[in-house]
């Protein structure tokens, strides 16, 4: 006899028997809840796979071939981008910047003790600041150019010229320049 059947009877049988039962459910449902979670994460993994992953938290298992876009993603892109052109990053963003808006004059600010570089393009022959560009290391997290910027009413534009997987593609410069200088 069973320790059950020698403190409840005949009766310690039947509760025993509801025990396994509910065991059994509760496994049963245990088990479906993980398979429906583990069906909605691959689905939102997948419907996310088009977006870029920001900070770190981002996790990609070693079959899954994240997306890219034109200006970032784990593999250098085949466009003229800062690190395939052959030039410093300043030299890369100024030739981009003289090419492609001959209208505006550049001149060129290191700060920072030499860790950062500003790009002012000004309105033709003028005074009258029409953008800047501050080219920045990713570690820096200062934000007086940006809000002096700000304050005068002045566009304003940051590059990161060392952050992993992020390009700087010619296109991507261009576009963001232009949108910033309508």
């Amino acid at each position: 006899m069973g320790l059950l059947d020698k403190l409840f009877g005949s009766a310690g049988n039947e509760v025993l028997k509801q025990i396994k039962d509910a065991a059994q459910s509760v496994a049963k449902e245990a088990t479906n809840a993980m398979n429906n979670v583990s069906g909605n994460a691959n689905a939102t993994s997948s419907s996310n796979a088009s977006r870029p992953q920001t900070g770190s938290a981002a996790t990609i298992r070693p079959t899954q071939r994240p997306a890219s876009g034109d200006s970032w993603g784990p593999e250098m892109p085949a466009e003229a981008n800062q690190y395939n052109s052959g030039k410093t990053y300043e030299q890369y963003f100024c030739d981009i910047f003289m090419g492609n808006f001959p209208a505006y004059r550049l001149t060129t600010e290191k700060i920072r003790n030499g860790r950062a570089t500003l790009i002012t393009l000004w309105e033709g022959l003028s005074e009258k600041k029409a953008l800047v560009v501050e080219l920045m290391s990713e570690a820096s997290s200062a934000q007086s150019t940006r809000v002096k910027c700000q304050r005068e009413g002045v566009p304003y534009l940051r590059f990161y010229y060392d952050h992993a997987g992020w390009w700087n593609t010619k296109s991507y410069v261009i576009r963001r320049t232009r949108e910033t200088l309508k």
